[in-house]
């Protein structure tokens, strides 16, 4: 997470643009997704009148792989820096999950036949998790796109914040001369007055004089 304002916007831009990307493309492969995979579950049985169980397990793998492989690569590399670091997080569970999903439909959907009896269901064919690992991908993506456009909102009002400081400080010499000189100036024990109308610079003890 940065420690400051950020002092190009485009910067944090582009991850929000690669996280919005990400998520669309997510998104318009894990609704064919969920239709396929789920679609049996209305009345008539729709999918299995158009496919096969052999051909709707290819179809949710080919649906799956760019949302469990592509769109979710970020969550990957975050798990592997958590694992690294000894610092598990959200991401550690959620690339663990995504990955062991994909992987054991992968298995499953291509080379069913090493599993054993007991895995299959009464269709004969052995269940995969393609649609719940894509829809757990899809969501993350949408959570994350959320708290970047609201980081990104933060962001801006600092930012904004910033804009108004103060960048000049009337600073009194020791003669009891005054000018004006850069904020960056001033040091700790330098005497500055503020003018009626005027910003106080720098936090400060105020020796002389009062306002409302």
């Amino acid at each position: 997470e940065p420690n400051a304002p950020l002092s190009e916007a485009a910067e944090e831009d582009s991850e929000l643009n690669e996280m919005r990307r990400r998520f669309w493309i997510a998104a318009a492969l894990a609704i064919p997704l969920l239709l396929v995979s789920m679609g049996d579950m209305l009345p008539g049985h729709p999918v299995a009148v158009l496919l096969s169980v052999r051909g709707r397990g290819l179809r949710v793998l080919f649906l799956a792989s760019p949302i469990c492989l592509w769109a979710a690569w970020p969550f990957y590399t975050r798990a592997i820096q958590s694992v690294r670091h000894r610092s598990l997080n959200m991401f550690t569970l959620i690339g663990l999950a995504v990955a062991i999903a994909y992987s054991y439909s992968l298995v499953a959907a291509v080379w069913p036949g090493i599993f054993p009896a007991s895995f299959r269901q009464d269709s004969g064919q052995v269940g995969v998790y393609f649609e719940a690992a894509g829809t757990i991908v899809v969501l993350i993506l949408l959570g994350q796109v959320l708290e970047l456009k609201a980081r990104r909102q933060t962001n801006d009002a600092i930012s904004l914040l910033l804009g108004m400081q103060v960048k000049m400080a009337r600073l009194v010499a020791e003669d009891g001369s005054e000018r004006d000189v850069p904020l960056e100036q001033v040091q700790p024990g330098d005497r500055l007055r503020v003018r009626p109308g005027e910003k106080a610079p720098v936090d400060g003890v105020v020796l002389e004089g009062s306002s409302t």
